[in-house]
């Protein structure tokens, strides 16, 4: 990027015009920072178009929260409804404390997990990012999860959070990146 002042502008408006369609931007500094960006059509194209992609994907991304939401509330009934020794080994039911927990969590997350039920008889929440890197994050009636990572080259880590919406939704963001 450079940096020209008005008068430079006026002065060289050719060259510096040339400069912006061979790809270089141009800030031109005024007062009260109402500053003004010299950039050729391609480069506004580009920008425009990135905007309007990140803005699809947003758009696409709450459609599909909302979708995954529903499901997980819907699955989430079903294990409500799971009675002692529902895997046919002995495992538990689900309380009713452990199931409000959950759904509360559900309704506060940023990005909604994939949700299991767990022989232990807690509730599984999973999460896979673009680096092929699997989370699971196990509640249980305790205010402690353990969180446990699978990297892509194998590499497990595991650690102990508090269980509440703030503190779930600021690690799955710093799990996505």
């Amino acid at each position: 990027m450079i940096i020209a002042k008005q008068m430079d502008i006026r002065a060289n408006i050719k060259e510096f015009f040339d400069m912006a369609y061979n790809g270089e931007t141009i800030l031109v500094p005024r007062k009260q920072n109402h500053n003004v960006i010299i950039m050729s059509e391609e480069e506004y194209n580009k920008l425009n178009q990135a905007s309007r992609i990140t803005a699809y994907s947003a758009l696409l991304t709450n459609r599909i929260d909302t979708e995954l939401k529903i499901h997980n509330k819907q699955k989430l009934a079903s294990i409500r409804s799971m009675k002692k020794n529902w895997n046919g080994n002995g495992a538990p039911a689900f309380s009713k404390k452990l199931i409000d927990k959950v759904e509360n969590l559900l309704n506060k997350l940023v990005i909604q997990p994939e949700i299991f039920p767990t022989a232990l008889g807690t509730i599984q929440f999973e999460y896979d990012n673009s680096r092929r890197d699997h989370m699971e994050i196990e509640i249980g009636v305790s205010e402690v999860a353990e969180v446990f990572i699978v990297k892509f080259n194998g590499e497990e880590l595991t650690e102990n959070i508090n269980v509440t919406a703030e503190i779930i939704n600021e690690r799955v963001q710093s799990f996505y990146g």
